[in-house]
């Protein structure tokens, strides 16, 4: 596609934003249609926690545009499409301190949903979701995103999901299928061509899930999770995405899980958040048997502000060295900030993007509506290492060796909604790392981002 067509497809989307009256109204009609225009503004120093690197620090902007399109044939049957494009501007680092960076980068336009929907399927209380989808199960602590590489620009999973909703026992029971491909090559391919990663391996699982809501003051859930990563060796295990070639390791693996999450009110002002999974199987030639837990117990004062404390304990195992086996907690389909923007980028000194494992995670907070357009959360992590190992043998000499203290993080943000079109945010989070990391690792690190995003 040439670059005129790019720039009139980018430019197409980015101007509807002039078009919000056409669809302000509701109306009848089968097709109903939106999008997003999404800014942002980032500022991270000391990518690695080393400050001599002259690739550590990183400030640029990011445009991500969404056009999305609803049709219903009936009460029943739908389909849903949404076209995306996000590009970005590096100011630093400074292309002469890495040559394969793109300091201006126009990614692929593509769609990142594209499903059917069905709902009352031969008269039973049972839909399915056929297709390009998100999905989120509990609150994402496992599965919430198939395209890590991509850094928030897509959450997609190529997927088939079944549902069927129990009303008698208060239960709904999930099916899903899951094949994920490592980059955007597959149907819908990139409409100009780009070919991007989005996650290092093939992907294929299968999730069964049962939520109820008729046992506690809140949810119930269990689960069994299968995942089979086929490996996808890119020379120098090198993946390009966001305008810039890096290194992160392919799988091997046949992960089977087993958990069970709570999400209750014990009195009027305190809730309760807890789940647990074991993991077993084999990955990388070697035996799996690991163990994750998160918990959060959650204090609302019930005032005018909507004052709340918080106090959360997360554990995932790590890879004891001096046992066969491997005990490192896989993340699945959850490489995504959670709790941590800046964490995300220093994930891959002991383990992958955002790949949170081996991990002590003791977290306080407060939040509060300080205006009615407005929320704003404060918060302290004290972050262990479970072992002094990392997840892959090349990264040992990134970490001490005789230390388990990842460091101290907190974390601020401000979020606001102008209007019912327009929002924003501000967040701001420092690392000071502890002595789990090499001494050349242990420089001081932080990440700020600016964001409005207008929604129609």
């Amino acid at each position: 596609m040439s670059s005129k067509t790019t720039t009139f497809l980018i430019g197409g989307l980015t101007a509807a934003l002039c078009c919000t009256t056409a669809v302000a109204e509701e109306t009848t009609s089968p097709f109903t249609w939106g999008g997003d225009v999404r800014l942002r503004q980032i500022f991270v120093d000391n990518i690695g926690l080393d400050a001599d690197s002259k690739t550590a620090d990183r400030t640029f902007e990011r445009l991500r545009a969404r056009l999305w399109g609803d049709y219903a044939f009936d009460q029943n049957i739908s389909v849903k499409a949404r076209l995306a494009w996000e590009g970005r501007h590096y100011q630093s680092p400074n292309r002469s301190d890495y040559p394969a960076l793109e300091n201006w980068y126009s990614g692929g336009i593509f769609f990142d949903l594209l499903h059917l929907d069905a709902k009352n399927i031969a008269g039973l209380p049972l839909s399915a979701r056929i297709g390009r989808q998100e999905i989120m199960i509990g609150n994402g602590w496992l599965i919430m995103d198939g395209t890590p590489l991509d850094g928030s620009r897509t959450f997609y999973f190529d997927a088939a999901r079944a549902t069927y909703t129990a009303e008698a026992i208060g239960t709904t029971f999930d099916l899903i299928y899951i094949d994920q491909n490592p980059d955007t090559g597959r149907f819908p391919q990139s409409l100009n061509g780009e070919l991007e990663d989005q996650t290092e391996q093939q992907e294929t699982g299968v999730v069964l899930y049962a939520n109820n809501k008729s046992l506690l003051d809140g949810d119930l859930d269990g689960y069994f999770i299968y995942k089979h990563d086929a490996p996808n060796d890119t020379p120098g295990n090198l993946r390009v995405n966001n305008g810039y070639p890096f290194a992160s390791p392919s799988n091997s693996a046949d992960i089977y899980a087993l958990g069970a999450r709570a999400d209750t009110k014990l009195t009027e002002n305190l809730g309760l958040r807890a789940e647990f999974v074991y993991e077993w199987g084999t990955r990388n030639d070697r035996d799996l048997s690991a163990f994750g837990l998160n918990s959060r117990l959650t204090y609302s004062l019930n005032d005018p502000l909507n004052n709340a404390l918080h106090l959360g304990y997360e554990y995932l195992s790590g890879d004891d060295p001096d046992s066969e086996d491997d005990e490192g907690f896989d993340p699945l389909w959850s490489r995504w900030p959670q709790w941590s923007e800046l964490m995300i980028y220093q994930w891959p000194l002991d383990s992958r993007v955002g790949g949170a494992t081996n991990l002590h995670h003791l977290n306080a907070g407060w939040s509060a509506q300080v205006h009615s357009t407005t929320k704003v959360s404060l918060d302290y992590h004290a972050l262990w290492a479970a072992e002094e190992y990392p997840s892959y043998a090349y990264q040992t000499a990134l970490i001490s060796g005789d230390g388990d203290f990842r460091g101290h993080l907190f974390t601020g943000w401000v979020r606001t909604k102008f209007n019912k079109n327009l929002s924003g945010h501000l967040v701001a989070e420092y690392l000071m790392p502890g002595d789990y990391y090499a001494d050349s690792r242990q420089n001081d690190s932080f990440f700020v981002r600016m964001q409005l995003n207008y929604s129609w």
